[in-house]
């Protein structure tokens, strides 16, 4: 083998090394600058639906996670009761039963009747969702910006309020 044969061999050699290392470098750099882009970039995502970035996140639009719920429900430009009904597929349905809280003159693009898709879900051993979902939307049209589970008749997220008491709430009446 020649001196120039192995030359090339070795600058070919070394390119390919080279290249092979820029590209899982380069991955790697956007899998972990991955996380700035979520926070800052086009879309967060979550297992059932997708959340612009460009909206505020939902705790800053609702106020932070540790604000009264009467403050929650002073922002919200809507306030849906969602029960979970079984689907044939198995999944568990989130069908909108009534609005207690709406904004006249105010958009929202959903219905009594109609499924909440993003808190529709199929179930899993060990995990426990309660019978529905309150949905708590802000501005119009309105969007979804914090939601909280309930079982039986209790919302466990405020002190397990009795959803009476929070349909009073709502209408202004506590």
């Amino acid at each position: 083998m020649s001196l120039r044969t192995k030359f090339i061999e070795g600058i070919t050699f070394g390119a390919g090394f080279g290249l092979a290392f820029f590209v899982v470098a380069w991955a790697l750099a956007w899998l972990v600058g991955g996380a700035d882009r979520l926070k800052n970039g086009v879309t967060l995502y979550s297992s059932s639906t997708s959340v612009s970035s460009t909206s505020p996140p939902a705790e800053e639009a609702m106020g932070g996670f540790d604000i009264p719920v009467e403050e929650r429900i002073k922002k919200a430009s809507f306030i849906a009761l969602a029960r979970f009904e079984p689907s044939p597929d198995g999944r568990q349905r989130a069908i909108i039963k009534e609005f207690l809280k709406e904004t006249p003159g105010a958009l929202i693009h959903y219905k009594v009747g109609d499924e909440y898709a993003p808190g529709s879900f199929y179930p899993q051993a060990g995990q426990e969702r309660g019978d529905g979902v309150v949905v708590f939307f802000v501005g119009s049209p309105a969007s979804m910006r914090f939601s909280s589970n309930y079982h039986g008749d209790r919302i466990g997220t405020f002190g397990d309020m009795p959803l009476d008491l929070f349909r009073r709430k709502c209408r202004g009446e506590a």
